[in-house]
């Protein structure tokens, strides 16, 4: 997948991070699909998750497509102390595998990159070996 423009990869073995200067972070990993599910069950159980977790959902989910699949993607609100941030879950399934993607900073830094990250997330490709 491509990094976001305006982000800077941190390596790391088993996850692809990025963050961007003002600390806006993105990460992408893979997760067994277990037990085997489609994207409505697991995009159904990441949204009730959340909601009883008391993230506020903005809006519906919506569908997105990455080189290899379809996903789904969410947008939560997050209060902390005087500022709200916005926290992006995306999931997507590829065969035997769950792609998670995260993303969250505070609402304006978020709304600065929101464009590059989705644009990154359209390049995901879970390649095998």
């Amino acid at each position: 997948m491509e990094i976001p423009e305006g982000f800077a990869e941190a390596k790391n073995r088993w996850t692809f991070r990025t963050v961007s200067p003002e600390g806006m972070r993105y990460k992408v990993r893979t997760v067994k699909n277990y037990p085997e599910q489609d994207l409505k069950f697991w995009g159904s159980a990441l949204k009730n998750h959340l909601a009883k977790e008391g993230y506020h959902l903005m809006g519906e989910g919506r569908h997105f497509q990455t080189k290899d699949t379809d996903g789904i993607f969410y947008e939560w609100l997050m209060p902390y102390g005087n500022a709200g941030y916005i926290y992006l879950t995306a999931i997507a399934i590829s065969k035997d595998r769950i792609i998670i993607a995260e993303s969250t900073a505070e609402h304006t830094i978020y709304k600065r990159y929101r464009e590059p990250v989705f644009t990154s997330l359209a390049t995901i490709s879970l390649q095998r070996r």
